[in-house]
């Protein structure tokens, strides 16, 4: 097209029309038809674009820009710290062929592998390993020898000790090499196996003891004595030569209780028994435990003996078995108080204790003793039964009934306490306070089942 040619009749080339001002509107366009609209101004135009990818943009200029982030690894498991495979750069496009030329097919870029994420073992825990189910050797081993030997046959089982001139001592054939160790063991598992001699020990100093009780305590201090060779406890076995001597001197006395100097011979006897291996001998703490239950005990099945009377027994002395045993009852009127008649009784229940210890015969597995626990539990039994059939009557005699059977349960639960104290059961005895009458009689009743192996001697 010329510079002189017309262009075409096209709508953006054609001329504006003439606008004039409305009457009485100003600035309101007015043509030849009338008022035009007023038209808005055209939008820019729209560019369309393409990106194309010329290779990385150079860097940031040095303190401009947001910070790069720092780099993450991600390498193999197990392999903290390995190199990873850096990514490759952008390829730049292949250039624009002229119009009419053919088209430059770009080489296929060359094939990277993808790198394989070898699964390493993973690292060792830091937790200690779980300890061995199996018995370990050394003291555990020996102290489930010493258990197994002293709970079957008490003379087979210290027998098993066997020491040979010039060869190490061994224990049912394993070899002992600290000797320290298993007689400290020793001490200990011999404690429940010499259990007769206190038994015998403490009636000896709460009363006299009868000759009976030198049969029941022999083989158990043989058996000790031989033990206590192997182990060379020289002390030991001294002291145990001394109370063998005083036992034979006893029973040569001729007299079926123990008295006088035989008496006082073996009560020394035992006091060095009990400096040499007081794990085993020592009676001081439990004679403490088992008089004070069986003392009060016995005072409170007097009727008419109250808290105050045990009081007023206790200020003036009257605070062991042996006191009480001594005392006659002008003695117990006249040094506490109370009532002549009232101290009679007293007197009395001690004496009738006193007979019935003596006539006991002795027996390391308190055969009587338990026998005695279960009659006096089914009584407990019959008489609590009773009191609750009384107790769901309301009459007047029913009433009756419940005081006097209240009164004798007391007493057989008193009765039954100097029982377990005298076999050495004190916890049991003073569990009985704390518990309704169900449970006493639960309690008890598994005593007993308990008691047919505890107290039993190995033959």
């Amino acid at each position: 097209m010329s510079a002189f040619t017309k262009p075409p009749n096209d709508a953006s080339n054609a001329p504006a029309p003439k606008t004039e001002a409305q009457p009485g509107k100003p600035g309101v366009p007015h043509t030849s038809h009338g008022p035009q609209a007023p038209q808005k101004p055209p939008g820019p135009p729209v560019v369309v674009t393409r990106t194309i990818d010329v290779g990385p943009a150079p860097p940031p200029p040095a303190g401009k820009g947001r910070p790069a982030a720092p780099t993450v690894n991600v390498g193999n498991v197990g392999n903290v710290g390995a190199p990873v495979p850096a990514k490759p750069a952008p390829q730049p496009l292949p250039p624009v062929p002229p119009a009419g030329a053919a088209p430059v097919i770009p080489p296929a870029p060359p094939t990277q592998k993808t790198p394989t994420l070898k699964m390493d073992a993973a690292p060792a825990s830091v937790r200690p390993a779980a300890p061995s189910m199996t018995a370990d050797e050394g003291i555990t081993s020996i102290h489930d020898t010493f258990e197994r030997m002293l709970a079957s046959d008490l003379d087979k089982g210290f027998e098993a000790i066997e020491r040979k001139p010039g060869a190490p001592l061994t224990i049912e054939g394993m070899e002992v090499t600290d000797l320290s160790e298993v007689r400290s063991l020793f001490a200990q598992l011999a404690t429940n196996h010499v259990r007769p001699v206190r038994d015998f020990l403490m009636d000896l100093r709460w009363s006299e003891a009868t000759v009976e009780w030198i049969d029941v305590c022999e083989p158990s201090l043989k058996s000790l004595r031989r033990a206590a060779e192997k182990l060379e406890l020289v002390e030991l076995c001294a002291a145990l030569d001394a109370f063998a001597a005083a036992m034979t001197a006893a029973r040569a006395a001729g007299s079926r209780t123990i008295e006088g100097e035989p008496r006082a011979a073996l009560i020394a006897g035992h006091d060095k028994l009990a400096e040499v291996m007081p794990q085993a001998f020592a009676l001081d703490k439990e004679r403490s435990q088992r008089e004070t239950v069986i003392l009060q005990s016995l005072l409170m099945q007097v009727p008419g003996v109250k808290k105050v009377t045990t009081d007023k027994l206790f200020a003036a002395g009257l605070t062991t078995l042996e006191a009480m045993l001594l005392a006659n009852p002008g003695d117990i009127a006249a040094t506490t108080g109370i009532d002549t008649a009232l101290a009679t009784s007293i007197a009395n229940r001690f004496r009738d204790y006193h007979a019935q210890v003596r006539a006991r015969v002795p027996d390391a597995t308190h055969a009587r003793e338990r026998e005695r626990i279960a009659e006096l539990t089914s009584l407990l039994r019959q008489e609590h039964e009773q009191y609750e059939a009384a107790a769901r009557s309301w009459t007047r005699d029913a009433e009756e009934k419940k005081k006097a059977l209240r009164v004798a349960r007391e007493r057989t639960v008193l009765e039954l306490q100097v029982m377990l104290a005298r076999l050495g059961e004190v916890e049991r005895a003073r569990e009985l306070d704390r518990l309704p009458f169900e449970a006493k009689l639960s309690r008890l009743e598994s005593f007993l089942e308990e008691a047919r192996d505890k107290y039993v001697t190995p033959a």
